[in-house]
């Protein structure tokens, strides 16, 4: 018993210290948290990544390959898939860990005992007006605490989107389709093109899902198979034009 009104006594008498330091810790506390953020790492692999596909969009696997884990597991279903990496691509959510959460318990341990010394060693009222002040004190931190880990999330999806918007330009994500689209293209060409056939060949864009951005290489081999098309057309107008003439003629 005397040991611990000897603690007490300690407690009463540098309250005027051990109180704002454990208040001090509360902010020490927030701080820590609010300094972490678990996307920071991600963040900066996904914007050397973002900058090397806009520096160089032939090279794209090459920075695709430094992404995180969990979005080079994603990176590979666009590549094997054929996928579109707007649509293979998804946020993953990072759980975050308390800081000096061992001091934060400390301090309350330290308020707590601040309600006994008021019982036992000398009833100063602002003892447990202390108790209040130091729990809302707290309750700010945590509010303020998930107001930053929202904001830092919010962050990190804009900074995936942005390299998933540049990818969606420059992947090679269509390669497969495009590929089966040219040698349709090509076998229609074999046909006589006319209007059906031209009709035909825009149903195959929209169908195959090419409308959108594509890379250079893919857009160089369609328009390739695009102008073979065209010129048939063009050719096989001219060629009915000038039967239509002759037959003009004739009469």
């Amino acid at each position: 018993m005397d040991y611990i009104n000897t603690v007490f006594n300690f407690l009463h008498a540098y309250s005027i210290v051990i109180l704002p330091l454990a208040l001090a810790i509360i902010f020490l506390f927030g701080l820590a948290n609010w300094l972490s953020n678990p996307y920071r790492k991600q963040n900066k692999k996904l914007n050397v990544c973002y900058k090397g596909v806009c520096s160089h969009p032939d090279s794209v696997s090459k920075y695709a390959d430094k992404l995180p884990e969990e979005y080079r597991r994603q990176w590979r279903v666009v590549v094997n898939c054929g996928a579109k990496p707007s649509l293979a691509f998804e946020f993953v959510p990072k759980r975050k860990r308390s800081h000096l959460l061992w001091l934060f318990v400390i301090a309350a341990v330290l308020c707590a005992t601040y309600v006994a010394v008021y019982f036992v060693t000398a009833r100063y009222f602002s003892y447990l007006i202390f108790q209040v002040v130091f729990w809302f004190a707290f309750g700010l931190v945590l509010v303020a605490n998930r107001a930053v880990k929202i904001s830092q999330e919010r962050r990190a999806r804009k900074v995936l989107a942005k390299l998933v918007s540049q990818l969606n330009k420059c992947a090679p994500y269509s390669c497969d389709i495009v590929e089966d689209t040219v040698k349709q293209l090509q076998q229609l060409n074999r046909h006589e093109v006319n209007d059906t056939i031209v009709g035909k060949a825009s149903e195959l864009l929209r169908n195959k899902g090419l409308e959108s951005n594509r890379s250079v290489e893919e857009q160089r081999r369609l328009n390739s198979a695009l102008n073979g098309l065209l010129q048939a057309y063009a050719r096989n107008a001219r060629r009915l034009g000038n039967s239509a003439k002759n037959g003009f003629a004739s009469l």
